[in-house]
């Protein structure tokens, strides 16, 4: 008997539910488009060019969301380390592609191996002994291991600013006025290609958790560790490959950051309560809401950097370096989600897809426990 995923306590789990289209998104989407409208008055056409790159920086915030999410449904507590992971990961594939003079491809490989081990260590050594003690141990450990894996990038790395080793491709033009003059951009490295990474480990992930004996292991045990543990499941194997695939999107998303940006030993941890954001806004332990969350936080701090740029000019308000105010825009989306809809846009909403059928054979770590 396969049990199913909608947890009747109320706890977060790890829900894989597609939102419908309900009065939350048709709200969002319409703020969204009224944002740009508005601000079309002030810039114009160009007002897209925002937005373009608030898709393109939400993207990166979708892949380490959910990943953050995955490890959150399973352990049910906020890894801080998360976004150490990333700049680990982004650190790995920097040595490859610059000190080992490689392709970035094989920087990703390697990011996303080398993450996802660290992933798995940091749970079979710390995590999986606090595993009794509750989620606030397992929270102080990971701020721990934050502040461990920061200072040791930096001593192993320095901090001084990074950058791949890539050739620097031409920006593809979108859209021209009457002159032939460029008005709308998108970098085919910095932003074709982070869109389409993101866009298949999304696709990736939907087939994972709803095609795949493990990904349906992974939602049994987020939901009644107890009852997947009776139905047969080797619990603590499934954990272990949610570390590690939480692990690796957080290498991917930290290398997709250093493209767009540049490499720094604080660049995960610059980030991290962005992700978090994104995550609770979605709702926690949603993949899909992560995802929503995460593209709602790029858009909004891109289109806030706009409207604040527009309030710093000499006729209107005058704001002396108004740029550094968008990161609030986030946070104030974050705050009236809390209060008017604490379960998150995603969150207990959708069809839940269950798995049917009995459960088969997944892949099998070496140190598999019997009493798993």
């Amino acid at each position: 008997m396969v049990p199913s995923y909608g947890s009747p306590t109320g706890e977060a789990s790890l829900r894989v539910a597609l939102p419908r289209p309900n009065r939350d998104l048709i709200a969002v989407i319409l703020i969204i488009a009224s944002a740009t409208a508005g601000l079309g008055f002030v810039y114009g056409v160009t007002v897209l060019q925002f937005l373009i790159n608030g898709v393109v920086v939400g993207s990166i915030y979708v892949v380490g969301a959910t990943g953050l999410s995955l490890i959150f449904g399973i352990r049910k507590f906020a890894n801080f380390a998360h976004g150490e992971l990333m700049a680990f990961g982004a650190y790995m594939a920097w040595v490859v592609n610059t000190i080992w003079l490689l392709d970035i491809l094989a920087g990703f490989v390697f990011a996303i191996l080398t993450t996802a081990l660290l992933a798995m260590a940091l749970e079979l050594f710390v995590f999986r002994k606090l595993a009794d003690k509750g989620p606030v141990s397992a929270l102080v450990a990971s701020i721990g291991i934050t502040i461990f894996l920061q200072n040791l990038i930096s001593l192993m790395f320095g901090t001084s600013d990074q950058v791949y080793n890539l050739r620097v491709a031409l920006n593809y033009v979108l859209l021209q006025d009457s002159n032939g003059v460029g008005v709308l951009f998108i970098n085919p490295i910095k932003g074709v290609a982070t869109l389409v990474v993101a866009a298949a480990l999304i696709l990736f992930l939907h087939l994972l958790l709803t095609r795949t004996t493990l990904g349906k292991a992974m939602r049994a045990t987020a939901d009644n560790p107890d009852l997947a543990r009776a139905s047969g499941i080797q619990t603590r194997n499934v954990v272990l490959w949610t570390w590690a695939i939480g692990g690796a999107m957080a290498a991917i998303a930290g290398v997709l950051l250093g493209i767009v940006q540049v490499i720094r030993p604080a660049m995960g941890f610059n980030v991290l309560l962005f992700l978090f954001a994104a995550v609770i806004i979605g709702g926690l332990g949603s993949p899909y809401g992560a995802m929503l969350g995460g593209l709602i936080v790029g858009i909004a701090g891109d289109l806030s950097t706009a409207f604040l740029a527009w309030l710093g000019r000499p006729g209107v308000l005058g704001l002396e370096q108004p740029q550094a105010y968008s990161q609030a825009a986030a946070f104030a989306i974050l705050i009236l989600v809390l209060l008017f809809r604490p379960n998150g846009l995603a969150g207990g909403r959708g069809v839940a897809i269950r798995a049917q059928g009995r459960w088969l054979r997944f892949p099998r770590l070496p140190w598999r426990s019997r009493g798993a």
